[in-house]
């Protein structure tokens, strides 16, 4: 005697795609839900239109020097932003050629650079990919110091 064997898989294969896509469904509710309940705790940066930082300095001797950079001076300022956050640097001064940096304060990662002698737009652009604190910084190229604006938006 032989058994069929063929249409038994086939009710099995129909069963379990059809428990996957329940599961698959109930977990895509869960993560909407998980993003919504997300979006409730930081929606304050999203209505207010996010956060603007604005704020003067001087690249001065004394300042913190980047090993990693020629030994080069540079301010730091940190702000919050979270997955998605746009964020805008710009500088200005007269006083050296600046050079801008934004670095992951928990694992040091510069991720993003911009160069005012070889500019690619007029400020240093980047999405965050995850939440977490970052660190503006302002460098003066070639033993530069003297006073700068700086500006940080987060939309």
């Amino acid at each position: 005697m032989r058994v069929n064997t063929s249409g038994y898989l086939l009710k099995i294969s129909i069963l379990l795609t059809v428990l996957f896509m329940f599961s698959w469904g109930c977990s895509k509710k869960d993560t909407a839900r998980e993003v919504g309940e997300q979006a409730d705790t930081t929606s304050t940066v999203v209505e207010t239109g996010g956060q603007t930082i604005e704020k003067t300095g001087t690249i001065e001797e004394g300042d913190l020097t980047d090993p990693n950079h020629s030994n080069l001076p540079y301010d730091a300022y940190t702000f919050e932003a979270s997955l998605g956050d746009k964020v805008r640097v710009e500088v200005e001064t007269e006083a050296f050629i600046p050079l801008l940096k934004l670095v992951e304060v928990s694992t040091g990662a510069v991720l993003a650079e911009w160069d005012s002698e070889y500019p690619m737009g007029d400020a240093l652009i980047y999405v965050i990919a995850g939440p977490g604190e970052y660190e503006a910084r302002v460098y003066a190229m070639k033993t530069g110091s003297g006073e700068y604006s700086l500006k940080i938006v987060v939309e």
